[in-house]
């Protein structure tokens, strides 16, 4: 089984060319930003020990710009529900976290307890 804790980043009105109203629901994961890559030579032990030393400095400040906060953000699943279909699975808003569960073939997506 895969878990996924998604978030709920968009929820919008669209119809289809029959008239038929949707509400789309698009949900992303926020996985954390990987620190910075620092390439160097062994043979320079001690650029190596210098850069051990400030790696943690700039990852700190990497993860403190505005940018995201250390987070990125990737989208999973995108949900085309009908009214009917919306109020079958329950009110669901920007904002809201969801657990995605697949396994077997089947995915499920509920709201996170």
């Amino acid at each position: 089984m895969v878990a996924i804790r998604g978030v709920v980043v968009s929820k919008q009105l669209v119809y289809d060319p029959a008239g038929t109203r949707y509400v789309k629901i698009d949900i992303i994961e926020e996985k954390e930003l990987p620190g910075p890559v620092a390439a160097f030579s062994a043979q320079d032990e001690q650029a190596a020990q210098l850069m051990r030393e400030v790696m943690p400095l700039v990852t700190q400040i990497v993860r403190s710009l505005p940018f995201g906060g250390g987070k990125i953000t990737v989208p999973r699943v995108t949900l085309w529900l009908t009214d009917e279909e919306l109020e079958i699975y329950g009110d669901i808003d920007v904002g809201d976290v969801v657990a995605i569960q697949v396994e077997g073939g089947t995915v499920t997506i509920k709201p996170e307890s």
